[in-house]
């Protein structure tokens, strides 16, 4: 997540140049075309360029705004996670045993670090693969790249954190292993039914966090629409500058203004594509793109608020964001 006051005009160009050069391709070959006689009729009316970028437009802005949604969503999962551990260290740490609250903390943790793994890894559908956001990744650094889950969870837990990170979905495991230790609690007397109460509801909410995660992590935006929006916006642009040329000739006539087509031609295909390429990356909040939640950080910010609740000192450094970016 970008956390500067604003992205860089040049970064974003970088980013999207492709966009640009297509553009800048498509306009050239327009006014080409309409330079060699033989070529010249070959124009699109604007009346239908303008009916299909308003549907581009259209399908576009409802793309934005159900990924806006979703990354939306996302981040709020994760704020009510935040909720959820600092209110679990509070009652451990009040009315558990030290030891007895260092378990439940420690595993709690580990629960977020097997968690992060999961959403960090690559689906088809996500676009951390492509070469722009390949490229752009350079700029900013991603935990889990330098890591791996079986060590960071034998760190907290030990031989319970190597078994986990062993099983099919070691948040799962973590979870389970948290629930059955909460009812040995109960069963041995050593917290009142009152607590106990309070532990499963927060037990209760991990599990419900989780599994909004998971369905974010797992559902892309459909592709359906996703597709249908792309579509469009590349049709658009492709007979933009065909629709552009016609009317600039008709201003300027044949002469060295009509090389003013690919100016205009290239910045309003750009902010089509960008637009596009923008509400794309932003509909998988996880991946690791620029734009995405930070989890990591989040992930770091509860650990240190925690183990400083059990009374270590020894503190993980908070994880600062590089050029602007948190993840």
């Amino acid at each position: 997540m970008h956390v500067g006051r604003s992205y860089r005009l040049r970064d974003f160009v970088f980013w999207s140049r492709r966009s640009i050069l297509y553009m800048t391709a498509v306009s050239v070959l327009a006014v080409v075309m309409h330079l060699v006689p033989m070529l010249s009729a070959f124009t699109v009316p604007w009346s239908i360029v303008l009916v299909i970028g308003t549907t581009a437009s259209f399908v576009a802005g409802f793309k934005n705004s159900q990924v806006l949604q979703r990354s939306g969503e996302a981040l709020q999962t994760f704020s009510g996670i935040v909720a959820t551990s600092r209110m679990l260290a509070n009652i451990c740490c009040d009315f558990t045993q030290p030891e007895v609250a260092r378990r439940i903390v420690l595993r709690h943790l580990a629960w977020l670090t097997a968690l992060r793994y999961f959403l960090r890894k690559s689906r088809p559908w996500e676009t951390m693969s492509r070469p722009s956001n390949r490229e752009f990744r350079r700029r900013y650094q991603i935990q889990e790249d330098s890591g791996s889950l079986p060590a960071e969870l034998a760190t907290l837990m030990g031989a319970e954190g190597k078994a986990a990170a062993d099983a099919s979905h070691p948040a799962l495991a973590l979870l389970a292993e948290q629930g059955h230790e909460i009812n040995m609690l109960l069963q041995r007397g050593d917290i009142p039914s009152q607590i106990f109460g309070e532990l499963s509801k927060l037990y209760r909410e991990c599990q419900d966090h989780q599994a909004r995660c998971e369905r974010i992590k797992n559902s892309p935006y459909p592709r359906q629409y996703a597709i249908v929006s792309a579509m469009f916006v590349v049709i658009f642009v492709t007979l933009l500058p065909f629709g552009i040329v016609q009317i600039v000739s008709e201003l300027a006539g044949s002469g060295p203004l009509i090389w003013l087509t690919v100016p205009f031609s290239v910045l309003l295909g750009w902010i089509y594509l960008s637009l596009d390429q923008v509400g794309e990356n932003t509909s998988n909040p996880f991946e690791g793109n620029a734009n995405d939640v930070p989890i990591s950080q989040i992930c770091r910010d509860i650990e240190i608020e925690m183990r400083g609740k059990l009374g270590d000192k020894d503190l993980p450094a908070p994880l600062l964001p590089v050029n602007g970016i948190a993840m």
